[in-house]
């Protein structure tokens, strides 16, 4: 006795070979018996299929039985009967409960490869559109359009061929497919390039090595996209400022005072990034003050940074991505936020609570000459920087809907120490 899966495996060998023989892929041949008294060639099956333009055609031939155990597996399923015997056992088995799919290809067994290559031409996944956003381009936001994906119903072309078959041996059929919608459009991604806010801070009387440092912050920041409930580090983002990383000396405040230290200024990138995220409607988890008053930004509207503890951390709560473009010119720093339109606007408030008396000015005499030139006179002064009194302040943030104002948030309270000035004496 010869298995089942024995005599299904030299079936489709047989068929395979036929179908090789027959040419074309589009097209599912068998070759004709070579024997000279071989059966008259009898009506058959063609199925045509067709979808915008393509095209492909089974044509039910006879296959070659190579032996016995073929051909009683071909009597069987009526492979090599004639078009009405071969119909009725298709009838009949999906009478009994088989799917159109299993009734057809029981007794036409190489119409498979044929629908199966047909569909794979037909079928794709959709693709959703995409976004990259490139600061210092025109247009800062390039978007490559969605393609849609199609599908078809196997089971239901199958249907079709079955119904079509007992009306005729002759087929043809129009494949359907549904169409795929991808699940991000480009009309979708359009509306998270609204400019939702933007904020700048002047430097225009620093040193060049301050300037230098806020702007090689500003450019770590820059083309940053924060995802809908992603968190952001400046830290993180700008790295650690040393030589090694491009950062120069420039005035850092350490214990109150004003010292020379790398990366000095960056600071008011920071703070920039900040007051730029609080207008933008981001929420802002981490932030620090100062110990001394800022002096490029109202009180409590300040956040100060370092590579150790003091962090600005930021989390997009806005319902879509965010994106950060950062810049420096000679004189001002800028930070702006792109995102979805915002439905209120933002406005902040400074209040200063309370303000001590500005300290008496602390006086150096310059041996080194940093500060005072050589034609000056002994004892003749220069002031190096003014004092600042202490004070404690709050920061509010309050909210306007269709110019209403709706909330009035405090954010922070926040105390700053006073500032000596500083005087040079020529020696």
């Amino acid at each position: 006795m010869v298995s089942p899966i024995k005599k299904y495996i030299v079936l489709i060998a047989a068929a395979v070979v036929a179908l090789a023989a027959g040419g074309g892929t589009a097209v599912a041949r068998a070759d004709e018996p070579s024997a000279p008294d071989g059966p008259a060639r009898e009506q058959r099956a063609v199925i045509e299929l067709s979808y915008k333009g393509e095209r492909a055609v089974y044509e039910d031939r006879i296959l070659p039985e190579p032996d016995h155990t073929v051909t009683q597996e071909f009597h069987e399923r009526r492979i090599n009967a004639p078009i009405g015997d071969k119909l009725a056992l298709v009838e009949e088995n999906v009478a009994l409960g088989s799917s159109a799919k299993a009734a057809i290809l029981y007794s036409f067994p190489l119409l498979e490869r044929v629908v199966k290559n047909f569909i794979a031409k037909i079928e794709r996944e959709p693709r959703d559109a995409t976004m990259e956003f490139r600061p210092y381009s025109s247009p800062m936001f390039v978007i490559t359009r969605e393609k849609p994906g199609f599908s078809v119903n196997e089971k239901l072309l199958y249907y079709e061929i079955y119904n079509a078959l007992r009306r005729s041996p002759a087929v043809k059929i129009e494949v359907k497919a549904d169409e795929l919608r991808p699940s991000v459009t480009a009309d979708e991604l359009k509306l998270y390039t609204v400019k939702r806010s933007t904020f700048s801070t002047d430097y225009s009387r620093s040193t060049e090595n301050r300037k230098h440092n806020i702007r090689l912050a500003l450019h770590k920041l820059d083309g940053v996209c924060i995802a809908d409930g992603e968190e952001f580090s400046f830290n993180k983002a700008v790295g650690s400022r040393t030589a090694e990383r491009g950062f120069q000396e420039a005035k850092i405040i350490v214990g109150g005072e004003y010292v020379e230290g790398t990366g000095g200024g960056v600071c008011q990138a920071s703070t920039t990034l900040y007051n730029a995220a609080l207008l933008g409607g981001l929420t802002v988890t981490k932030v620090s003050s100062h110990s001394l008053p800022p002096s490029y930004v109202p009180p409590s509207f300040d956040a100060m940074v370092n590579s150790g503890s003091s962090d600005l951390v930021l989390r997009n709560d806005t319902g879509g991505p965010v994106f950060i473009r950062a810049f420096g010119s000679s004189t001002t720093a800028t930070v702006e936020f792109y995102g979805k339109a915002m439905p209120y606007k933002i406005v902040k408030e400074s209040k200063v609570i309370s303000r001590g008396s500005v300290p008496e000015d602390k006086i150096i005499f310059d041996k080194d000459n940093k500060y005072v030139s050589e034609a000056m006179l002994p004892g003749e002064k220069v002031r190096v920087r003014y004092g600042a009194a202490g004070l404690t302040s709050e920061g509010y943030l309050l909210y306007y809907e269709n110019g209403v104002l709706t909330r009035h948030t405090l954010i922070r309270k926040d105390v700053y120490r006073s500032v000596r000035g500083l005087v040079a004496v020529k020696p």
